[in-house]
């Protein structure tokens, strides 16, 4: 047993002893979705200043600054974005928030020893993580959704020839284009974050028209296999979720304040 599925076993394990801490899993393949709301503009910064940022490290604080010096309102995202972080993870690690230690692997995406797989990602005015049962690796990425400047010229060199098709048929059809491109676009980055970054670069050859369009979650590269999944996250966001394995996981919506909001199971 290696120390990720100690940690995961552990926690399983208060949870059938009836321990009234937070207990997350149930014990089949899960994946949890927590979302936090960031500020949008830099009138908004008061309600940001009021958070607790007593979590973060002596080195985070110094991140911060340096962010601030180019704007004030990325510093602060990225204060509440990482405190959430902490403050989530300190309840499956049941540590403090502030002891939680960070590794960080290929492409500086972090990592817990000891801890539940993660992924994060943040776009104007939300920040989404997620989190898995398992020891598969995971990815999950959301953009906010809005126009490209420049959307054929990314269409031609981003997206696989039936992605290509697919989006150019709904452009010649009238239909909205920017959520569809931005569905593919999340799809491709929250791939790469599963494959621990080691498919940086293959933009081109990461083919998820048969997640977007024929609703098969299960897609292969190199001998790994992947469920490539979006998330519904209003029609402002596109979201998508990626994960390891053969396996289909349960989705659980959870909030800070009793944990776990709804189920929902990936493929519906």
């Amino acid at each position: 047993m290696n120390s990720r599925t100690g940690t995961i076993s552990s926690l399983l394990a208060m949870r059938e002893q009836g321990n009234d801490a937070f207990a997350p899993f149930s014990g089949e393949p899960e994946v949890h979705i927590w979302t936090q709301a960031l500020p949008r503009r830099e009138d908004q910064l008061q309600t940001a200043d009021a958070m607790d940022s007593g979590a973060l490290t002596i080195e985070e604080h110094e991140r911060m600054t340096k962010i601030s010096r180019n704007s004030l309102l990325k510093a602060h995202c990225w204060m509440i974005s990482r405190t959430f972080l902490r403050r989530v993870l300190a309840q499956y690690m049941q540590l403090q928030a502030r002891d939680i230690l960070f590794e960080y692997g290929t492409g500086g995406k972090p990592y817990l020893v000891g801890g539940p797989q993660f992924s994060l990602s943040h776009t104007n005015g939300l920040c989404v993580l997620a989190i898995t049962s398992s020891n598969n690796d995971i990815g999950v990425d959301v953009e906010w959704v809005r126009p490209l400047l420049r959307e054929k010229a990314i269409i031609q060199r981003f997206l696989t020839k039936e992605e290509r098709d697919h989006v150019l048929e709904a452009i010649c059809s009238g239909e909205e284009s920017s959520s569809l491109l931005w569905k593919v676009l999340t799809s491709k980055e929250a791939w790469i974050k599963a494959s621990g970054q080691s498919l940086c670069g293959q933009w081109r050859n990461l083919n998820t028209i048969q997640a977007i369009r024929n609703h098969e979650q299960l897609l292969e590269w190199a001998g790994q296999n992947y469920v490539l999944q979006s998330l519904e996250m209003g029609k402002s966001y596109s979201a998508s979720l990626c994960v390891t394995g053969t396996e289909i996981p349960l989705i659980r919506w959870m909030n800070m304040d009793n944990h776990i909001q709804s189920y929902e199971g990936i493929g519906n």
